[in-house]
């Protein structure tokens, strides 16, 4: 094996990659990787559905301005949303999966909901001078899927802030 064969074996693994995800932009705001067979659909926010209808995906984003002196933190994200989960399962009645997640700029938290598993994920950006929350959700009928979670996680670190 010579020296460009190592190019070689790169570029088509990175083709195998882009095969399995499409870029899509989010209200001219950000840009996000979805599974390439999941198509958007109208409505009142961005929303996707797989092809066998069995996933569907929501997109929900709030953009404030930038408090430079009182920025934003993990610290705050975490406390709004461990709070929202507690009212799901307290007064929505939906059963907790203990997977809570947290990371360095999201949370995220699955719950069992009558014959489905919903999938959620916060996390926050900043561009164009605001400070952007976004929410993922994804439904999917069944039981939770390691699987499932994994393609949130994805879609969620490859979060593109557009420039302009």
């Amino acid at each position: 094996m010579g020296l460009f064969d190592i190019f070689k074996n790169k570029r088509e693994e990175n083709n195998d990659s882009e095969s399995k995800y499409k870029i899509v932009g989010v209200d001219n705001v950000y840009l996000i990787d979805i599974p390439i067979d999941w198509t958007q659909y109208e409505s009142d926010r961005f929303r996707t559905v797989n092809k066998s209808k069995s996933i569907n995906f929501s997109v929900t984003n709030y953009g404030k301005p930038l408090d430079k002196e009182n920025p934003f933190t993990l610290a705050e994200l975490k406390t709004e949303t461990f709070s929202l989960f507690d009212r799901f399962v307290n007064e929505g009645g939906y059963e907790a999966i203990a997977n809570r997640e947290t990371n360095n700029d999201y949370v995220y938290q699955a719950f069992k909901v009558d014959n489905e598993t919903q999938y959620y994920y916060y996390t926050f950006r900043e561009g164009m001078g605001q400070l952007i929350r976004i929410v993922f959700i994804l439904k999917e009928n069944g039981n939770y899927k390691e699987s499932t979670k994994q393609i949130l996680l994805e879609i969620g670190k490859n979060i593109k802030i557009k420039i302009a």
